[in-house]
Parts: C-alpha cells; structure tokens; sequence
C-alpha cells in the first residue's frame, strides 16, 4: 500500500476510534449521571462538585449529533470542490467545540482529528505549519484542567468515584486509553502526510529532471532535423539548377554548334540558330530564378505536364537538330505536382544526357501506365557506356524517385537507357 492509501486509511481509522472514544465517554457520563440519581446519592454528589451535572439525555444527543454532523461536513468537503474552504473548516470546528463541550471537555482528541482532516489543505510553503500550531493551541485550550478554572465542569474521574475499586479504574483506563491511543494515531497521520509531501516533492524533481533531459534531448534532435533540412535543401537546389542549368546549357551548345556548321552557307538558317540558342538561354534563366525562389519549373507553371514536356522536347529538337520523339500511352498526364515535377525533371535529364554525353542525334521518350504506375522509358541511339557511374544528374533522378518511392534502371549497351518506374497516388487528379 502506498503512502497517499495509508494515510487515508489511517485518517478513516482515526474517524471511527473517535466515534467510539465520544461514544464510551457520553454513554458512561449519562449512565453513571443517571445511577447516581437513583441511587439516592445525588445531594452528597452536588454538594461535593458544586454545580449541577448535565442532563444525560440532552449529553449524550449534543454530543454523537455534532459529531455526527462534523462527519458529513467532512465528507462533504473532501467529496466536492467548495469554493469557500473556509466556511466548512469554520463549520468543521464549531462542531468541534459542541462535541467537546457536550463532554465537559472530558475528551479533546477530536480537535486532533480535525486537524488531520484540515492538513491536506494547507500544503505549500508556511501553510502548512499552521494546521498543527492551531491544533497545539486548541488541545490546550480545551484541556480539563485548563477549562476547569474558568467553567463549573465535572471530570470523568469524579463521575468515577460512584464505582468501587476495579470498576472505577477500568472505567477511567479505557478512556485515558482512548486519549493515548488517538494521540499515537494523530503522530502516525502526520508522519505518513509529511512523506506524501516529500515523495510528491520527490517525484516532482524527478519530473523536472526528466523534463530538462527531454529538453535537452528535444534541442539536440531540432539541431540535427535543422541541419538535415538545410542539407536536404540545398541538395534541392543544387539538383534544381543542375537539371535547369544542365539542361540549358546543353541547348546552347549544341544550338551554337549547329550554328557553326551553317555560318558560312546560310546566314539566314544561322540566324534562326541564334534565336533558338536566345530562346533557351532565356527561358533557362527563368527556371533558375524560379528554382531558387523554390517554385516549379517555369514551363509547369504556365501548361500542363504533357504540353510542359512536348515544349521541351521541341526546343531541343530545334536547338541541337536531334530527333526527339514522344510516345504517349499513358493518357492524360495529370498527377500531383511533385510527381509532375519529377517526371519532367526525368525526361528532361535524361534528354539532357543522351545528347551531351551519348552524343545522340535521335532520342525516343516513352511514357506507359498500369494501373498506378507510370513507367517512362528514355532511349537513345549514342554511344553508350560500357561501365555507368552515377555522376550528379543520374544521382539526383534517384534522389527524386525515391522521395515518392519509386526506382530507377539505366543500361548503356547500344546507346543509353533509362527507366524511371514511379507510383503514382489515387485520387480526385490522378482516377
């Protein structure tokens, strides 16, 4: 059993043993009260306490009625949130102080019950000190001796006297043991209330250890993830302007190089080479503005995916007079724009590639799907690689693939090929 269920337990006991020690005290008062009446004895009894004894039936109601009542203002005040606290604990003590002078403060354990009911209110700080120097200021106020200069009270132990011998010390050793006893269970509560506190105290340091490692934990992971997005960002860019860039450039060289071929035969077919290198240097230089402000390629941007593509394929047709041919068996190509942007960048790379590397003078692009996968198949008629090493645009097709869990092949026998397999998500664009 934990501390917080002892100390209930012990409080409860404390209840009960108080119920029976008002009980004994008020029933052997009333009855002796009664016996001496009957007994004949009653003058003698007057003359030697010098006032007159309470009436045993109003005693012994006064008395179990407060303390009945003191037990549901208890009850209520640790069933309910009371906003005003302070009305039942004054109510509490009033009935207190009924009980106990019902009793002719013949038993002032109950104030020690009161104040173990009343401690669990007064946590924190000093508050919690005022409890037990109440409860010392009231268990000597309502002592006997104490109360007896001032109030014509007559003691248990004079009521006593009406028995003989053994009788009478029984009488009186069952309530001074009632009084101990109490006392013994009052120490008992307020050892185990002061290590709940201590253990509270305790596990909420803990608590904040744990908390401050969690922080310091939480700190060290929002570096390493701010770190990680800085790394996956530029890595974002740099693909961006390697596939812009890359691609661009490509254009331009191979539209100057056809431009150097036909200077000195057709200045007007030079011309028109020219325009078409302008053409791509500047629509480069868009999607590189566009690629550092982390946009979309311009040409997504301003068409569809299909028409984005069939543009590009165009441009490098014009610029560098290779065959560039599109087979699209896909349908309508109309995905998230991620997997836009990844199946363009794929094509386009790869465009890229066989004609600045394969030295390809025709490339074919095909686009398929089943189901949710599209498959583009880009195959051109260079001249291959015997051994293929990942250099910074094939990486980087990876790199997009796999953010959408897809994958890639490439085969450089008898030209360059390349298979880009990705799946694609269902819904209201992609059904």
């Amino acid at each position: 059993m934990d501390t917080s269920a002892l100390k209930n337990s012990t409080l409860s006991f404390m209840k009960s043993f108080n119920f029976i020690a008002v009980l004994y005290i008020s029933v052997v008062s009333a009855a002796t009260i009664i016996k001496i009446g009957n007994s004949g004895g009653a003058v003698l009894f007057l003359k030697k306490v010098n006032t007159l004894p309470p009436v045993p039936g109003k005693m012994l109601l006064i008395s179990l009625s407060f303390f009945v009542l003191l037990m549901v203002l208890m009850y209520i005040h640790d069933k309910y949130e009371i906003k005003h606290q302070w009305y039942l604990i004054v109510m509490e003590f009033i009935c207190t102080v009924f009980v106990i002078a019902a009793l002719q403060v013949n038993y002032n354990g109950i104030i020690l019950l009161f104040v173990a009911h009343i401690m669990k209110y007064f946590e924190g700080g000093s508050k919690k000190l005022l409890p037990l120097i109440l409860g010392s200021t009231f268990f000597l106020i309502f002592d006997f001796n104490a109360c007896s200069n001032i109030f014509n009270i007559i003691s248990f132990e004079t009521y006593m006297e009406y028995y003989i011998g053994t009788v009478a010390a029984i009488l009186i050793l069952l309530k001074n043991l009632f009084a101990t006893l109490n006392i013994i269970l009052f120490i008992v509560y307020t050892i185990l209330h002061l290590r709940e506190q201590m253990d509270e105290k305790d596990e909420i340091n803990s608590l904040n250890e744990r908390l401050q490692a969690a922080n310091r934990e939480l700190e060290k992971y929002a570096a390493e993830s701010e770190k990680m997005a800085q790394t996956r960002e530029r890595n974002r860019l740099a693909r961006e302007i390697h596939d812009t860039l890359g691609h661009t450039l490509t254009g331009i060289i191979a539209g100057i190089d056809a431009a150097q071929t036909v200077a000195d035969v057709s200045p007007e077919t030079l011309k028109r080479y020219l325009s078409l290198v302008s053409d791509v240097a500047r629509q480069g230089m868009t999607d590189v503005r566009r690629s550092v402000n982390e946009l979309r390629p311009d040409a997504l941007e301003q068409r569809d995916l299909l028409s984005a593509i069939q543009k590009m394929i165009s441009q490098m047709s014009a610029a560098s007079k290779a065959d560039i041919t599109l087979d699209n068996s896909a349908g309508r190509l109309s995905f998230g724009e991620d997997e836009e942007e990844v199946i363009y960048r794929i094509i386009q790379e790869s465009i890229t590639n066989s004609i600045r590397h394969g030295k390809a003078d025709r490339v074919k692009i095909r686009i398929t799907r089943e189901y949710n996968i599209v498959t583009i198949t880009v195959r051109d008629n260079g001249i291959g690689a015997t051994s293929i090493e990942p250099g910074f645009g094939l990486t980087h097709m990876k790199e997009r693939l796999e953010m959408l869990g897809g994958k890639i092949q490439v085969d450089g026998k008898g030209g360059f090929c390349v298979v880009a397999e990705i799946p694609i998500r269902w819904g209201t664009e992609n059904d």
